[in-house]
């Protein structure tokens, strides 16, 4: 086989890899930013169920102490009805009381309806409690996951840029030069396989004396469509192995 064209085909796979690495290392900030969202979200849910509930016994606290407050003013003009000298004055006092206890009768349906309320909102802190909790433990498992997959990914890409630069002082100047070119200008991919008389890549049917030269593997042969160096996958003289 052409040694060329055996290091262009090793190369563009070397590239094609490279190319998908980079990618998924450029997505880790935005995949992790969005697993603290995910965090920051549950988080913020059960800050605001702890704020409800802690509302409510404030409310219930404040109606509370209206109602004893109350009380006490009637409890006093109890007192000032023994010591009334004429009717109007004890009506008067009569009245005040009965404005009282309505004003309690209101204040205590309040806080009937906050104890309701109470129950609702406790049972919604603890499913954010157990949303939250879930959340942080899948977090995790997914973080590690990420966090792996990504030194694997720059370890990889590492040895890619060492391969590629070594295969890049195997192969001429010219070549590269050439290979990049058509690289560049052909969405990434500069060499592809033919089968069938078609070049795999553009899908263009090649004339049946040029297909068997592409056969043999033995010399540079570029697609008359695209110009991408073609080469046979069938007639490899050793096992290919695709990154």
């Amino acid at each position: 086989m052409n040694s060329d064209l055996k290091q262009l085909i090793r190369l563009q796979s070397i590239d094609l890899s490279i190319q998908e690495i980079r990618a998924r290392i450029d997505k880790f900030p935005a995949i992790s930013k969005a697993l603290d969202e995910k965090l920051k979200s549950a988080s913020a849910s059960l800050d605001s169920a702890k704020e409800k509930i802690k509302s409510n016994q404030a409310n219930r606290k404040k109606f509370e102490s209206e109602v004893a407050a109350v009380e006490a003013k009637i409890s006093k003009y109890r007192e000032q009805m023994l010591n009334v000298k004429t009717n109007v004055e004890y009506k008067g006092l009569q009245h005040e009381i009965e404005y009282a206890q309505q004003i309690i009768r209101k204040t205590e349906d309040e806080i009937l309806n906050l104890m309701g309320d109470f129950e609702t909102l406790q049972a919604a802190m603890k499913t954010a409690e157990a949303v939250l909790k879930e959340d942080q433990q899948r977090v995790t498992q997914e973080r590690a996951e990420l966090e792996k997959t990504n030194r694997q990914d720059l370890s990889a890409l590492e040895a890619y840029i060492k391969e590629r630069k070594e295969i890049q002082q195997a192969v001429s100047e010219d070549l590269l030069t050439r290979y990049d070119r058509v690289r560049k200008a052909r969405g990434g991919i500069a060499v592809s396989a033919a089968r069938d008389y078609v070049c795999e890549v553009c899908q263009v049917r090649m004339r049946p004396q040029i297909f068997q030269e592409v056969r043999k593997n033995d010399q540079l042969i570029a697609c008359d469509a695209c110009q991408r160096i073609l080469y046979s996958p069938d007639n490899m003289d050793h096992p290919f192995e695709v990154a």
